[in-house]
């Protein structure tokens, strides 16, 4: 036991020693630009490691002497601390460490021999303290593989539960004599780094041991036990230094920018030509640092994209792309829709009648400012759309239960007869009813009080029937029109002389359904 005691304690002073003859070493590569941006720049840190391990030892010699043997799994804790004391360059830092831990051990069997021996049972708990070196290799990493190994020592009482026979027929075997041990501890694993100060780790370890009585039963094999952990560790010291030790950046040059306009006087002489003493060179309203940095167009020309409009005009006023001639991309620069035909910019169809301001403008000399250009009731896109003129009234301007009159309508005295003058008009008819393909009308006839009222009454019937031919021979369907008479009943004038009475002789179109 002073062996053992002596050992440990040559081991703790030579790790010392080392640790000591590095500590100049470890300073030297932590004040350099190597060693600050490790991973876990602290140095020492103290945790607890918490796992199952499992006895390798006589008892699972099953068949020789033990029937039904089993070593199950069972709990273990070790108090770790560790000290990292060199550094090899990027692959690794070196360190010492030293822990204390309880390892809840056992072992069982059905039977020790024949089948008519009892069972064996042992339980024992190893108090284990060791020493030694680990090795963090890739330290710049947050995630980082292990290694340790080392030397300790370890107490332990085995528990074992048989009866009297089994230790009297097997009483070599129970030499129970060693209550300690040396130990050699070994294994790997990965650390994480979770936050400045705490690593989390899950590592495989084995402590092989000098002893073959921790399950009470000796024979030709040591016995020694396989640990698998997961660990938390707290780090101390050395963080706050590295915090505050930053190499203070070197002073700014020198900058000079004369006019304001956040552009260096060298830049703007040198790159972009401009005049450092004026912060607006063209004089288009915007600061030629906002031109170069911003709007991207040229400090030295006040219309950049050549559209007429000075590039703070487009930015600030209109909204337009200083960069773009065509901001609405309608056919028409932006110079020419503001100042020439007075349309935004940024519609391609100001008026909204389905025709692009430069079309109207360009093909169809309508008002691009206008939606119906002829005032005739429909837009000019549907009257493009439709093959009617939009430059000229070629429809009538319907609305659902309104009376039109169709005045130029004439006919020949007191007769059905269409007067050739009456085409303009009936054309018109004629172009509505067809544009509007679901549009059902009534048409009246009406004349004056000359006359007796049934012969008037027949006269307005037969001269509302003569248009409805006139535009059925034209192709519009016949269920789309309806006719009525209605003689002198409806005038809309007094019948007191040939201007009124003329008036009140027409022919009226009624929307039934548009």
């Amino acid at each position: 036991m002073k062996r053992i005691i002596t050992v440990a304690c040559a081991l703790l002073l030579i790790g010392s020693g080392i640790a000591r003859a590095q500590q100049e070493d470890r300073i030297e590569i932590e004040q350099s630009s190597k060693g600050r941006d490790d991973a876990r720049p602290q140095n020492f840190g103290i945790g607890v490691e918490l796992g199952l391990n499992w006895l390798n030892c006589d008892v699972q010699d099953n068949g020789t002497y033990f029937i039904g043997a089993k070593t199950p799994l069972s709990l273990g804790f070790d108090v770790r601390a560790v000290y990292h004391f060199l550094r090899l360059g990027r692959a690794a830092t070196v360190g010492v460490y030293g822990s204390a831990g309880l390892h809840m051990l056992g072992a069982e069997a059905d039977k020790i021999a024949s089948p008519n021996w009892d069972a064996y049972e042992v339980k024992t708990n190893v108090l284990n303290f060791n020493v030694g070196l680990e090795a963090q290799f890739f330290p710049k990493s947050r995630l980082r593989p292990y290694f340790f190994a080392g030397i300790g020592i370890a107490s332990f009482d085995p528990d074992i539960t048989t009866t009297d026979r089994n230790k009297v027929q097997y009483a070599k075997y129970f030499l129970d004599t060693d209550k300690s041990s040396l130990t050699i501890p070994s294994g790997v694993g990965i650390t994480y780094s979770a936050t400045r100060v705490i690593d989390i780790s899950l590592a495989v370890s084995k402590t092989f041991t000098f002893t073959d009585n921790l399950d009470g039963w000796t024979d030709n094999i040591n016995d020694n036990f396989p640990f698998v952990h997961a660990g938390i560790m707290f780090y101390f010291g050395g963080q706050k230094e590295d915090e505050v030790q930053v190499i203070a950046p070197p002073p700014p040059p020198v900058v000079t920018d004369t006019d304001g306009d956040g552009l260096l006087d060298t830049d703007e002489r040198t790159i972009y030509n401009t005049d450092p003493t004026n912060k607006d060179t063209d004089g288009d309203g915007l600061m030629d640092g906002d031109e170069v940095k911003q709007y991207r167009t040229d400090p030295t020309n006040k219309d950049t994209d050549g559209d007429r409009l000075i590039d703070g005009d487009e930015v600030l006023r209109h909204k337009t792309d200083p960069l773009k001639k065509d901001t609405d991309g309608d056919g028409c620069i932006d110079g020419d829709e503001v100042l020439d035909m007075r349309t935004d910019p940024l519609k391609p169809d100001t008026d909204g009648d389905e025709l692009t301001d430069c079309d109207e403008r360009n093909i169809y000399r309508t008002n691009p400012l206008v939606k119906d250009t002829d005032g005739d009731g429909a837009n000019d896109g549907k009257e493009i759309k439709d093959g009617t003129d939009p430059l000229k009234a070629d429809v009538l301007n319907i609305e659902e239960g309104k009376n039109i009159v169709l005045e130029g309508i004439n006919f020949e005295t007191n007769k059905a007869v269409i007067l050739p003058e009456s085409e303009e008009i009936l054309m018109k008819a004629y172009n509505t009813m067809r544009t509007n393909p679901t549009l059902e009308v009534m048409i009246t006839g009406h004349t004056d009080d000359v006359g007796k009222d049934a012969a008037n009454m027949k006269l307005s019937d037969r001269r509302a029937n003569a248009v409805r031919d006139w535009l059925v021979n034209k192709g519009i369907a016949t269920n789309r029109i309806a006719t009525k008479g209605l003689g002198e009943t409806q005038h809309i004038a007094p019948n007191d002389g040939p201007e009124n009475r003329a008036k009140n002789r027409r022919i009226e179109f009624r929307i039934v359904k548009r």
